[in-house]
């Protein structure tokens, strides 16, 4: 399967999906462009590549498992069999990027200390923001066919989604903010910081999986998956 893939068949068997495509191209736009004016081109780079990395190979690995696929997009990437549509890798970034600032502004009106817990709730806070978005848009995703559940996935559903879902929403979104806020505080140089963003996508992808794994476990084990 090639690296890059273009699908002739734009919005097939989906509802609606050029404007869903189109929100999310304008918003990765405008957030990539307000850090670029914020914080410069090497802290952009730490704020959306990594977590564009991270998605891509989970997003894949999903996709070739046979989890869920993607139908209708224009572009697709592929890294370990799955063909995953370059806007969603995009979106990714959009997410973990509002909603660390999120949790950023939010935490900071209730704990004011600069520690390591601070990060802990930051993080955890992103990743109930994050939660809280995938309630409302995979429903509709699932109803306009922007991406299709295997239907041999057991387990708990909410509105045909499954509940591990949303788990992983927050695993994701809760352990590459820690990695981000823990690059971002650290006193290294910008370069450095690149560097090390980057190279960090190992371990934190790692700890994903590994955490996901086990929550899948104990679902599995009381009966919920």
């Amino acid at each position: 399967m090639a690296i890059i893939e273009i699908n002739q068949n734009f919005g097939e068997h989906t509802q609606l999906l050029a404007p869903f495509i189109a929100v999310i191209a304008i918003t990765w736009v405008f957030l990539v462009y307000y850090s670029y004016k914020k914080y410069g081109t090497r802290m952009t780079i730490v704020y959306f590549l990594p977590i564009i990395i991270a998605t891509l190979i989970i997003e894949s690995a999903g996709v070739a498992g046979g989890r869920y696929y993607y139908s209708g997009y224009i572009i697709y990437l592929s890294v370990v069999g799955g063909a995953v549509p370059l806007i969603i890798i995009l979106a990714w970034s959009v997410n973990l990027f509002l909603f660390m600032n999120l949790g950023k502004y939010f935490i900071s009106k209730l704990y004011q200390k600069q520690n390591y817990v601070r990060i802990i709730f930051i993080s955890f806070a992103a990743g109930v923001f994050g939660v809280c978005l995938d309630l409302l848009e995979d429903p509709i995703a699932h109803h306009n066919n922007w991406w299709i559940w295997g239907e041999s996935l057991a387990g708990i559903k909410f509105f045909n989604v499954p509940i591990l879902n949303f788990v992983g929403w927050f695993v994701l979104i809760f352990f590459m903010s820690i990695a981000t806020l823990l690059i971002e505080r650290s006193r290294f140089s910008e370069n450095r910081k690149v560097l090390l963003s980057i190279s960090s996508i190992a371990i934190t992808g790692s700890v994903i999986f590994v955490v996901h794994a086990l929550i899948v476990k104990l679902f599995g084990f009381i009966g919920l998956s």
